[in-house]
């Protein structure tokens, strides 16, 4: 089996890829969602843990305020690291999971990681797509979105590693900067490529 890594800073347009790969039928684990679910769930293990580590401004009656708890973390890397530690093992059993469920009959799965290169996680994978973008056009995309402004965005990044480091680290690198139709050919290229490959 071939366990294909997609990551992007963001903003990237990775999400647009890993849509498109449903699309083809490919099976994608999104890191993303899991941490969506996370939050929206409001399970009590999780609420206890942002008690515990002072972010129970947070945590309302009905709903955890996502927004407070990144401007939060953003100001405070000991909070941050114990908020990443949780959240990342969570992600990571659903992973695991998601691995184990389609081990035997499936060729191909995507594993759709934001922080992939971070947390080294390119050595699980048989090869890495990176989703790559120009930051002034990414800022553009950002700051549409709700509750992104650009002093989030630019905190956001910070915490990511460089593009050029991603570039040179991937094993392909789609550009979303283009149009649809030339976006889509060149993922169509990269996943004829990948078929080709033998596995890991």
């Amino acid at each position: 089996m071939k366990i294909i890594g997609l990551t992007g800073g963001v903003a990237s347009g990775k999400t647009t890829i890993a849509k498109f790969f449903k699309k083809k039928g490919l099976l994608v684990h999104d890191s993303d969602k899991v941490v969506k679910n996370l939050y929206k769930n409001k399970s009590k293990e999780f609420v206890k843990h942002l008690l515990q580590i002072g972010l129970k401004k947070a945590v309302g009656p009905n709903k955890i305020n996502k927004g407070l708890i990144r401007e939060e973390v953003f100001n405070s890397k000991k909070k941050l690291k114990k908020l990443e530690k949780y959240v990342h093992k969570k992600v990571e059993s659903s992973r695991n999971l998601f691995i184990k469920k389609h081990k035997k009959n499936k060729n191909i799965i995507i594993l759709d990681i934001p922080l992939l290169f971070e947390n080294n996680l390119q050595k699980i994978c048989s090869c890495v797509i990176l989703a790559y973008c120009p930051i002034n056009i990414r800022k553009k995309r950002a700051i549409k979105r709700k509750n992104v402004n650009i002093k989030t965005f630019k905190n956001i990044i910070r915490f990511q590693m460089p593009d050029k480091t991603k570039i040179k680290k991937a094993n392909f690198v789609i550009d979303t900067s283009k149009t649809w139709p030339q976006t889509k050919k060149k993922i169509l290229i990269v996943l004829n490529k990948i078929k080709k490959k033998k596995p890991k």
